[in-house]
């Protein structure tokens, strides 16, 4: 009876939660890439340096129309402080990966390649292990 009832509960979450019956929803359904990274260091006299780099970088993001939302997050409350958290909204999925195909060449016509290596190094010094999740919206539940 437990197989039965969980091959129901599955078969239903894969019908409500599928491409069919998100398309008869009139709301747009935005696919959201959520990148977490945790940092391995103290970032000291170089927090505005790294400070700086977000904002610049997130200018080039925040100019590109495929972006509809986006946001750069840091830990604020809780147990583990070491989070930085990039949160970017595109229509489709298509746009999504078109946006990053294309998000070297928007960096490199944006900044210097000095600048770029610089940026590098700095994100790498404090930056290390991260994730890469991309979530669709369930129909129904936004505000």
């Amino acid at each position: 009876m437990f197989k039965l009832t969980l091959s129901v509960l599955v078969i239903s979450f894969l019908f409500f939660f599928s491409s069919v019956s998100i398309a008869q929803d009139s709301t747009p359904n935005h696919v959201v890439h959520v990148q977490t990274f945790k940092f391995h260091g103290n970032l000291g006299d170089d927090a505005k340096a790294f400070n700086e780099m977000l904002v610049r970088q997130s200018e080039v993001v925040n100019g590109d129309p495929r972006v509809l939302n986006s946001y750069v997050l840091r830990h604020n409350w809780g147990a583990d402080s070491r989070d930085l958290v990039f949160v970017l909204e595109f229509a489709s999925l298509t746009d999504l990966f078109a946006f990053y195909d294309n998000m070297d060449t928007l960096f490199e016509d944006a900044f210097t390649e000095e600048q770029l290596n610089a940026d590098n190094d700095l994100f790498n010094k404090f930056v290390g292990e991260h994730s890469d999740e991309i979530y669709a919206v369930v129909p129904g539940t936004s505000k």
